[in-house]
């Protein structure tokens, strides 16, 4: 996260994008689906597409894929599935297995069975002879397999049931770099493409329009409903953002569009990264993700906005914020997924550091968003690298927790909320987010007992891997001298 123009205002239009509603595969009826397959399979048709790509998103928010043949695709996996893996549900990055997570060698390592959601399914348009689709996970019994994509599906059906579908907007920053020859000690491991800062200038913009307006073009074709793309605070940082949008359909596009950067860049001899923070160099500030959020009931009305209430809140949403307020610290575990995301905690980066909210405050971790058609929520908690349908299932489930129980969120905060000490400071560690991620009763009940128990131990995994590993600073600070 980095200083923006305090004149600068996140407009949300309640008119969210037509992109059809992605509902968890299980939940579509047999009539759904067969149109669904018809369409897919003129689409394969039509555009020559020889191969399909099938994708689920991992704990660590790593898209994991095969690619089939799109005659495999049609003659079998549509109906019956395609085997997977099931230990990769437990991975870390680098495919490292935690003990007694269930899908090890409790399992015999065995596989489950990845099952398309063909309303997900899309052309690459950088590569027309290919076609992309998510899938959703079961075991060996058919039964679900909790997956970032299925938890959050969970939590949707639990809006669903209490009269409420979320909108959700994003904001993802990231870094696009030159890779250098990392064998050289000198070389801190990539080029910035711009070296000075360039936040907002037009110059900066157009120096880097032919990469820019590929990424547009292609998100574009893909029904991404990018809306911004912009220079950030430091050399080769953007921030993309995409229109509001309803259910999992909002989720899988910021997914999507992570993979979509990825690729143009690297075809363009180019990466990106969403890592948070990227080098110790102050000149290259922190990159977060900004998820906005409203509801809407079943007539599709805002029930978040109301111009007597206090800031313009309505009771829903006030009771909303002091839900996401409530859960924050067990929160944090899934909105900094890596060590490298406390780093991001700092003074100076407009991250957040204490359990707060204000109106239009880019201090606090709650920001209530003004706008043309009502208000929402913007969660600035969140690392670039944070899993997307992992926050937004725990940012829905916590409000909803709030609203369900009327917890009242206390006063918003003014001024600097970063050093405020009335609001209690979020978690500094990993180790410390995830034992109150473990602790959150209500998280574990909404997000899954089976979730709550992989993802904590895979956490924990990777605060003992950091934990054994000698740093670069632990060397230049102490070897030469004692």
């Amino acid at each position: 996260m980095t200083l923006r123009s305090s004149l600068r205002r996140c407009s949300w239009s309640m008119e969210v994008s037509q992109r059809s509603d992605m509902a968890s595969v299980t939940q579509r009826s047999k009539t759904d689906k067969q149109d669904l397959r018809r369409q897919v399979t003129q689409k394969i048709e039509s555009a020559g597409i020889k191969q399909v790509r099938i994708v689920t998103v991992d704990m660590n928010g790593v898209p994991r894929a095969k690619m089939l043949t799109a005659d495999r695709f049609l003659g079998h996996t549509v109906d019956h599935g395609h085997a997977w893996a099931l230990p990769l549900v437990a991975v870390d990055i680098w495919q490292n297995l935690p003990d007694r997570t269930g899908f090890g060698e409790e399992i015999g390592f065995g596989n489950g069975l990845l099952i398309p959601d063909l309303s997900s399914f899309r052309q690459l348009p950088w590569e027309p002879e290919t076609a992309h689709v998510f899938c959703d996970l079961v075991d060996r019994d058919h039964k679900p397999v909790p997956t970032p994509r299925q938890v959050l599906a969970r939590v949707l059906e639990r809006a669903t049931a209490l009269g409420y579908e979320p909108v959700f907007g994003s904001e993802c920053e990231f870094y696009i770099f030159r890779p250098v020859d990392e064998s050289k000690p000198s070389n801190p491991g990539f080029a910035p493409l711009q070296g000075m800062q360039v936040w907002f200038t037009d110059q900066g913009l157009g120096q880097m329009h032919p990469l820019l307006d590929q990424i547009r073009r292609h998100l574009v074709a893909l029904e991404v409903p990018v809306y911004e793309i912009f220079n950030e605070h430091g050399g080769g940082q953007y921030e993309l953002n995409l229109s509001p949008a309803t259910g999992l359909a909002a989720i899988d596009a910021v997914c999507l569009m992570k993979i979509a950067v990825k690729e143009i860049c690297y075809r363009n001899g180019l990466r990106a990264t969403f890592l948070g923070k990227i080098t110790n160099d102050p000149e290259f500030p922190v990159s977060g993700y900004h998820l906005h959020q409203s509801l809407r009931d079943r007539r599709g009305n805002d029930v978040m906005t109301d111009p007597s209430g206090s800031l313009g809140l309505s009771d829903i949403g006030r009771h909303y914020v002091a839900g996401v307020l409530e859960h924050a610290a067990g929160m944090t575990a899934i909105a900094a997924p890596t060590v490298t995301a406390y780093k991001r905690f700092t003074p100076g980066t407009w991250a957040p550091t204490r359990v707060s909210w204000g109106f239009d405050n880019r201090t606090a971790m709650l920001r209530v968003v003004p706008g043309t058609e009502g208000l929402h929520i913007e969660n600035r908690l969140a690392s670039a690298e944070a899993n997307p349908y992992l926050l937004a299932a725990a940012m829905t489930a916590a409000g909803l927790d709030g609203i369900e129980r009327k917890v009242e969120p206390g006063e918003p905060g003014s001024g600097n909320l970063l050093e405020d000490a009335k609001y209690p400071l979020l978690p500094t560690t990993m180790i410390d987010a995830v034992e109150a991620f473990a602790k959150d009763e209500m998280l574990t009940a909404a997000l899954g007992k089976e979730f709550v128990h992989i993802y904590a131990a895979l956490l924990r995994y990777v605060w003992k891997r950091f934990l054994s590993y000698v740093t670069d600073w632990e060397i230049q600070e102490y070897r030469d001298l004692l």
